[in-house]
């Protein structure tokens, strides 16, 4: 027996096991994830999908800051699979299944065993983080832009036309969901029209793909207009995005050569983790022989612009760094493709270390999970101490019609119980957020001008205030105080509900 026929037989059966066994993880993660509900973000954009259902419109009825392509996302999981915890999962796990078949066919360029890892090991992950993680932005902007990837580096000659097209419209409906993720599909965009594989020139290509790009864009901007909504857009975008950048992820604004330090001390700071070594060492140990060298060169370019991607936001919350986990679990999955009986024994040394560890730190937390959920009989506590059952019990049983709520939170708990109790929103704002960072702004005091106007017009018949958990901006040019609407509330409302965590105030008859 030769020494290659000695390496397949001694490092390729350990793989296929351990792509094997990662699977069953995932396949019992995903079952038990079906008992998870909404909590943290998900409910504030659940909740913006069932008022656009109800025929709200965004950035005109409600005031948010996040891209149209969210919305839409939400309204179509509430039309195909309801409002309910369980539908929300569906979806979810829906999502999970697309990105993971999509992530196997677009790495088949690198292998199939390569391919295999790469689609199990990143939704591994993803359920790993727990329920905090689910329907985050990033998580569903990596549906097309996975789908992108697939486009960008198909082979197949019949349908050239397509590919560019599609590649632009799954760019746009990226972007609508998450501006940032241009800096990746950026170099996508460029292998795809830079390829030599037909007649056609560069610009031609560029005009293809410009048209596809176009097409969600405009149909977006149409959308606005005809509702009224474009002019608040472009407000909350020119006038409050640029505040809202300045937060970082401990809720405090700050500006100039100290956030400079910030930000790359942040992204210092997350970039120093085992993931990033595993991601290089896929790329090093892979066996060149058969893959385009441009698709490697692509795949290390996304990695790092995966490792910058979470500037952009500024918060470095951990689903900002979703592409990069992505990313960087793909390009780690190159290392069951690498050649084990290479000249250099060194790089089958570090595949193989790089696969063993990749396993262990996926199925250590998964089977940790699963433990615990087995131990708890598959539920888990409820979201926030049980504020938002508590909130939704209270408005279902004293709701009536026409009644509307007014929500003084964010993500303690309050929307979530208005969207369990289907409770009409107040005025055109979620959470109150906004009126305490940057008071000297005449943007921000216009806001505060605008809410405490809106209250009195309004009179919402309930104001739920949460009172822990509750996050809150600070540092310079921010306060807890809002005077106007403290005498307000004094002079309009009762307290009719009141706990440690929050208190409802009901409107004086």
């Amino acid at each position: 027996m030769t020494d290659t026929q000695k390496a397949i037989k001694f490092f390729g059966p350990p793989i296929v096991f351990i792509s094997a066994f990662l699977a069953l993880l995932l396949f019992l993660l995903g079952s038990i994830s079906l008992n998870w509900r909404y909590v943290h973000d998900s409910p504030l954009m659940i909740y913006a999908g069932w008022l656009i259902t109800q025929g709200s419109i965004p950035y005109l009825d409600f005031f948010d800051m996040n891209m149209p392509g969210t919305y839409f996302v939400s309204c179509l999981m509430g039309a195909l699979f309801g409002w309910k915890d369980l539908g929300f999962r569906i979806f979810d796990l829906l999502l999970l299944v697309n990105i993971s078949a999509s992530t196997f066919l677009w790495m088949r360029n690198f292998g199939k065993l390569p391919a295999l890892t790469a689609s199990v090991s990143f939704p591994l992950w993803y359920l790993i983080q727990g329920p905090e993680m689910s329907l985050q932005r990033e998580y569903i902007a990596l549906l097309p832009f996975s789908w992108l990837l697939l486009v960008a580096t198909s082979k197949n000659s019949r349908y050239h036309k397509a590919r560019f097209f599609l590649a632009g419209m799954f760019t746009a409906a990226t972007m609508l969901i998450k501006p940032h993720f241009l800096i990746l599909c950026l170099p996508v965009l460029i292998v795809l029209i830079r390829e030599k594989v037909d007649n056609y020139n560069a610009f031609y290509r560029s005009a293809i793909l410009l048209s596809g790009l176009s097409l969600p864009f405009v149909a977006t901007l149409i959308y606005l207009y005809k509702f009224g909504a474009l002019k608040p857009f472009v407000d909350i975008v020119f006038n409050y995005l640029p505040l809202y950048a300045q937060m970082t992820g401990k809720h405090e604004a700050i500006s100039g050569f100290q956030r400079h330090i910030y930000l790359l001390s942040s992204m210092a700071k997350g970039m120093i983790n085992l993931w990033l070594v595993l991601g290089i060492s896929g790329l090093v140990t892979i066996n060149r022989d058969h893959i385009p060298k441009y698709y490697l060169y692509l795949l290390g370019v996304l990695l790092t612009m995966a490792t910058i991607y979470p500037v952009f936001s500024g918060q470095f919350w951990k689903y900002h760094w979703i592409p990069f986990y992505y990313v960087a679990l793909c390009s780690g999955a190159l290392s069951a493709g690498a050649d084990f009986y290479a000249k250099s024994r060194w790089k089958s040394i570090v595949a193989y270390l790089a696969i063993l560890a990749l396993t262990f730190l996926l199925s250590f937390s998964a089977m940790n999970l699963i433990f615990r959920a087995r131990a708890n009989d598959y539920k888990f506590s409820p979201p926030k101490a049980g504020v938002p059952d508590e909130i939704s019990e209270f408005l279902t049983a004293n709701l009536k019609q026409g009644d509307t709520v007014q929500p003084l939170d964010w993500t303690g708990g309050a929307v979530h119980g208005m969207l369990q109790a289907k409770a009409p929103l107040a005025t055109r704002f979620m959470y109150d957020f906004h009126f305490y960072h940057h008071l000297s702004s005449p943007y921000i005091m216009s806001l505060r001008h605008e809410f405490v106007n809106s209250l009195s017009e309004k009179k919402p018949r309930f104001i739920v205030e949460i009172l822990k958990n509750k996050p809150w901006p600070n540092g310079a040019d921010a306060s807890r105080e809002f005077s106007e609407l403290r005498s307000f509330l004094h002079q309009n409302y009762i307290i009719a509900h009141s706990t440690i965590n929050y208190r409802i105030f009901s409107r004086k008859k």
